[in-house]
């Protein structure tokens, strides 16, 4: 199996973990400068990371990954065999890779990548932070005490953990509103299938901030799906508009058959 991905993704963050959770066999194809765009999209014709190729399959999307692995590999079980609980995986890794990825990508860029974003919309960075505390209160309650989302360790401890760990990276952390999050984060950061994805996640990023041909260009970012309709409930939706007609922002590719 050869995974394409860069290691910066969250979505690459959570395949890297579930493939370290069942101690699968991989090679890592990074995809690290612009320039290798054009290699991806022979893969994945949206252009997005990560993609994994096993034999003559070409897989693309984080959740069609996953559960391909998961049947691919059955032990350790991340997502459950029963029926409810399965959905339930599913719904709650879908509102992950949703919502949270969206709301910690728009603070991302208002608070580290882009501050003319902030400059054109001052009161952005107070409604992306207002909804991430509202979004920190869904996953406090779905919690309930319990040490896992599904009560085992599961692909939804994985999926949310790249962007709760972000969030606090940006200076927002659950904190004495929502204990049972911010104890689950301590637990998360302990699990060394996440550490070792989290450490090439920070290694990605670092090397994202050197390189003149980066993939992640905060001079141009890749916009899609939920992080567009964040973009625009938190008031960015001028400056967004301006920087894609402009070519400093781009959405991912459509190719026809």
């Amino acid at each position: 199996m050869q995974l394409h991905d860069n290691a910066f993704s969250p979505y690459a963050f959570k395949v890297r973990a579930v493939l370290y959770e069942k101690r699968a066999e991989f090679t890592k194809c990074e995809i690290e400068r612009a320039a290798d765009r054009e290699s991806l999209l022979r893969l994945n014709p949206r252009g997005e990371v990560p993609v994994l190729v096993d034999g003559d399959a070409v897989l693309c999307d984080s959740k069609v990954i996953c559960a391909y692995l998961e049947e691919r590999f059955p032990e350790p079980e991340l997502i459950p065999k029963e029926p409810v609980l399965r959905a339930r995986c599913r719904y709650l890794e879908l509102k992950s890779d949703t919502e949270l990825d969206a709301c910690v990508f728009v603070l991302a860029i208002l608070k580290l990548t882009r501050p003319d974003a902030l400059a054109a919309s001052p009161e952005a960075l107070t409604r992306a932070t207002e909804l991430l505390s509202r979004l920190y209160g869904v996953w406090e309650r779905e919690l309930a005490g319990r040490d896992w989302l599904l009560g085992a360790f599961s692909l939804v401890d994985i999926a949310l953990a790249p962007h709760v760990r972000a969030a606090a990276f940006l200076g927002h952390p659950p904190g004495e509103a929502h204990p049972g999050l911010s104890a689950w984060l301590s637990r998360i950061k302990q699990r060394p299938s996440l550490r070792q994805a989290t450490r090439e996640m920070g290694e990605a990023f670092a090397k994202s901030q050197s390189a003149p041909d980066s993939m992640f260009d905060p001079a141009r970012l890749h916009w899609r799906n939920d992080r567009i309709e964040t973009a625009v409930r938190c008031g960015l939706g001028p400056w967004l508009l301006s920087e894609l007609e402009t070519g400093a922002a781009f959405l991912s590719s459509i190719k026809g058959g």
